[in-house]
């Protein structure tokens, strides 16, 4: 996945920094200056929780990151210890820009999408499928779970915190869940997620939901049978049967009737007195149903508006808290001078400083009383969706009975028009409705029938289900043998580390990576089952921090030559942790070499971020966009990442002072 930092903004309390990022940025200086700050505030735009510094603590309000994903410019805005962002992105002509969680999803945020969290918009702007992993493997409803942008840029940003301590979760013994995350995203990486596999596995997934859905639509309709009293076909051919005998019985009645001579009142006045009722029904239902549909609308606007009022408030708060700080001299307006004014006035309005602090409900309040009354709205737009279904399909019945009342009362005005037929008019009316009841329960019949495919399919598709595991089975474990990517990251690594001076680390070691837990082990060829080195047997500190380096750049270096969808992004900080850069002065070199070399070749498609003690200059001969930055506590030529923070005010020249004051005499 080509993925590329242009630029990060960061928002203090007196200033507004951004820090712009060229194909290999390279922070370095002296400790306390903010420089694996940059880094993670970039994790932390990307979705990261953060530890805010002492400094960070006193003066950060948010950040805004912008990055270009295959091409197309994505800027995510984050606050200070919120758990959402806000993402803008170009949708053809039309700007996106979303309020979304960063981590946790919470449903589709971006209607007509998959989007639910913003590892899903870098997927969607790559034009590429979120990446899914199996769940369950050792239970019988095994299912698929997204691999989110946060699992494979686990192997893009080596933090300061955890260079020396962690391998990549590999090796976390203790938490199987995240181990088992990050075994996931490097079999994705290596390729073990094959198009086959990936198929087999999108085909089962879709094999399942139809035998839930079908077993579902079973269960409800059994129970809708069951309430009606309509078991099975035996009883409704039963109830068809009663029916059918009784009809023969009214028709033989209306026939007596027709050439008999009858008394009584005419048939055709109750069938115009219901047909004026069907009618006002009608009416009363369609008004019904425009009103529902009506508060439906306005419902659904009202919910629209407390969205965006979500959105809105977030801003205001953020201008509100950078304004907060901001000693106005001229006006914003007009940009005069401003006149001056009582300490207890608004410089700019003149009008009293309110006492009462304008923040009188908190972050989390607010939220949670806005998720509250969206949950509300939701569940009443619901019901009332819910309420004009009902309404239409009365309507219909209604609409539908009324017709039938017409045409009868249309058929029995063109067969005879005096009193004496009336009876024989009520005994077809009768039939009439018994024809429609039996019509009904023919189609009821079906019901009982549907239920038995329903479950016949459910029964079929488990047994296409389980042919389709064993397919799978035999898939992944092909997938599985296939250890040629495997190999090739074998020999990259060893690359990486003889190019690095690794130390003891020759070109006729051998470099062995389990394909169970994908970590490595490097051997002396001669003696591989004697001595065998390993990121967890190191004693030194600093050869975990340049090991674990390794592998990430070599990961990288597969990953593009196979176009696998990493990010192709590698922040590393703090490579020489715990390596003296006088006393390993070859292993500093050989190290940055190294890198300056793969990026000016193999990576050269990888945007690189270096943190470090030292800065280690472009070997010649090289031509790379590299952005150096040096950063001091308290410089104001080598400023920090908070340029105003504990920095002295500039020593005042007394020449200066004296010149100045011979002028004014």
């Amino acid at each position: 996945m080509k993925v590329k930092l242009q630029a990060l903004r960061l928002h203090f309390r007196r200033s507004v920094e951004t820090i712009e990022f060229g194909q290999i940025s390279f922070f370095w200086g002296k400790i306390g200056a903010g420089k694996s700050s940059i880094a993670r505030l970039i994790d932390y735009c990307l979705g990261a929780d953060i530890q805010l510094t002492p400094a960070l603590q006193l003066e950060f309000n948010s950040a805004d990151l912008s990055v270009d994903v295959e091409g197309r410019r994505l800027t995510i805005y984050r606050e200070r210890e919120s758990s959402n962002v806000i993402a803008a992105w170009a949708e053809g002509d039309q700007v996106m820009e979303v309020l979304m969680p960063a981590r946790k999803a919470d449903g589709v945020v971006v209607p007509g999408t998959t989007i639910e969290v913003l590892s899903d918009v870098f997927f969607h702007l790559a034009s590429l499928p979120v990446p899914k992993v199996r769940k369950g493997r050792r239970t019988a409803e095994e299912r698929l779970e997204r691999l989110s942008l946060r699992d494979l840029f686990r192997f893009c940003y080596l933090d300061q915190d955890n260079i020396d301590s962690d391998f990549f979760r590999l090796d976390s013994e203790g938490d199987y869940s995240r181990r088992a995350k990050s075994v996931d995203a490097m079999r994705f990486v290596l390729g073990y997620h094959q198009d086959q596999v990936a198929s087999l596995e999108a085909e089962l997934q879709s094999l399942m939901e139809q035998r839930m859905a079908a077993k579902a639509a079973a269960g409800a309709l059994s129970k809708v049978l069951e309430e009606s009293g309509l078991g099975s076909p035996a009883e409704i051919d039963d109830r068809v049967e009663g029916l059918r005998a009784r009809l023969d019985r009214v028709r033989a009645a209306a026939e007596v009737a027709r050439t008999g001579r009858g008394d009584g009142g005419h048939a055709v006045d109750a069938l115009r007195a219901r047909g004026r009722a069907l009618s006002a029904d009608v009416e009363s239902l369609e008004e019904m149903a425009e009103a529902v549909g009506s508060r439906a609308a306005n419902t659904e606007r009202h919910l629209n508006e407390l969205k965006m009022l979500s959105v809105r408030f977030s801003r205001t708060r953020s201008a509100r808290a950078l304004l907060a700080s901001v000693d106005f001299v001229d006006c914003p307006r007009c940009t005069q001078p401003l006149p001056s004014r009582l300490e207890a006035l608004c410089p700019v309005c003149g009008q009293p400083e309110s006492e009462e602090l304008h923040e009188h409900l908190s972050d989390e309040v607010v939220g949670a009383d806005l998720k509250s009354r969206l949950v509300e709205l939701q569940e009443s737009l619901q019901g009332l969706r819910r309420q004009e279904r009902t309404i239409s399909r009365q309507l219909q019945r209604t609409v539908s009975e009324k017709a039938i009342v017409d045409q009868t009362l249309d058929q029995r005005l063109r067969d005879y028009d005096s009193a004496f037929l009336s009876k024989a008019l009520e005994f077809e009316r009768e039939a009439t409705v018994i024809e429609q009841q039996v019509s009904s329960l023919l189609n009821y019949r079906k019901l009982p029938e549907r239920l038995e495919e329903l479950l016949s399919t459910a029964d079929s598709l488990r047994g296409s289900e389980s042919e389709l595991r064993v397919k799978l089975s035999r898939e992944r474990e092909k997938a599985f043998k296939d250890r040629s990517n495997l190999e090739e990251l074998e020999g990259l690594l060893l690359d990486c580390l003889v190019r690095s001076s690794f130390p003891g680390v020759t070109a006729t070691y051998k470099v062995t990576i389990d394909p169970k837990t994908l970590v490595p082990e490097v051997a002396p060829t001669e003696a591989a089952d004697f001595a065998v080195t390993s990121f967890a047997n190191m004693g030194s500190g600093g050869m975990k921090t340049i090991f674990k380096s390794c592998y990430a750049i070599a990961l990288h270096r597969l990953a593009a030559k196979k176009g696998a969808s990493l990010p192709s992004v590698l922040v590393i900080d703090s490579a020489m942790k715990n390596v003296s850069e006088r006393e390993n002065l070859e292993l500093f070199r050989d190290f940055y070499s190294m890198v300056y070399e793969l990026a000016a070749t193999e990576l050269n498609a990888t945007q690189f971020v270096l943190i470090d003690k030292e800065f280690f200059p472009v070997p010649e001969g090289l031509s790379l966009d590299v952005r150096s930055r040096h950063m001091a506590p308290g410089s104001r030529d080598d400023p920090p990442l908070i340029p105003y923070y504990d920095v002295p005010d500039p020593p005042r020249d007394s020449s200066i002072l004296d010149a100045s004051l011979d002028d004014a005499e």
